[in-house]
């Protein structure tokens, strides 16, 4: 398949955000259209059935507000974004909606530079994976299944996979023995993506599992949190 491609004046950034679960960090969002963010994932199978966190929950509505204020001069480039981030930012997440493989090379090399310049790490995940050898070594290849993660391994990148909504395991393994664990922000709310940063495709490390948590299991997922076993420190009776 194609890998689908978006005009560079598709990335908006943030240099703030209220995210819980990623920290206040800048943020690149992709589309300066909800049509351009949409068309920057097609391909992935989250998009197509509906079930994508970003597309079709929460992170949509904020996307749709930043581009109506785009239209009466608001600033979203990487540039002010930096300019406004907070201290306590390790680093930028590339994609809090849409695929940022679908931006240019050019633009993303920029990016990832300028990031980098200030200290920060590049955290991102492309789908597009198999059509972006040279984001290999910078953003995570993000699979589908188990089988896709030893594949894209074996293309030389890091990798996140989605796993059933109801997995448990802190631990897992790919078919091909490859290690993984469920991402620390999913299992802790003392954790965030700013203080972990386990997802920098630029450095080693596991595979990550993400089990899905979009609109259609959010219910589900929140009442396996109230059922599952409790630590052993929860017994304790002192």
């Amino acid at each position: 398949m194609t890998t689908p491609t978006v005009p560079d004046s598709a990335a908006m950034w943030t240099g703030t955000t209220g995210n819980s679960k990623t920290g206040n960090v800048p943020t690149l969002w992709v589309g300066s259209t909800r049509a351009e963010s949409k068309a920057s994932c097609k391909g992935c199978p989250m998009l197509e059935d509906r079930s994508c966190y970003a597309q079709f929950g929460t992170p949509m509505a904020g996307h749709g507000s930043m581009i109506r204020a785009a239209k009466t001069g608001k600033d979203y480039s990487l540039r002010a974004a930096l300019k406004t981030s907070a201290r306590s930012a390790k680093m930028a997440r590339f994609g809090a909606i849409g695929d940022p493989g679908a931006l240019s090379a050019r633009y993303l090399r920029k990016a990832m530079a300028a990031v980098r310049s200030i200290g920060l790490d590049v955290i991102g995940y492309t789908h597009h994976w198999h059509g972006r050898p040279d984001l290999a070594g910078s953003l995570m290849a993000s699979c589908d299944t188990l089988a896709d993660a030893d594949t894209a391994l074996a293309a030389g990148y890091r990798v996140a996979v989605v796993l059933p909504w109801d997995h448990t395991e802190r631990r897992f393994a790919t078919p091909g023995g490859a290690r993984g664990v469920v991402c620390p922000a999913m299992l802790s709310d003392r954790v965030t993506c700013n203080d972990c940063r386990l997802c920098d495709g630029s450095k080693p490390g596991p595979v990550i599992g993400f089990p899905n948590h979009g609109p259609q299991v959010r219910v589900k997922r929140a009442a396996l949190k109230t059922t599952t076993a409790p630590s052993h420190l929860d017994t304790l009776d002192i």
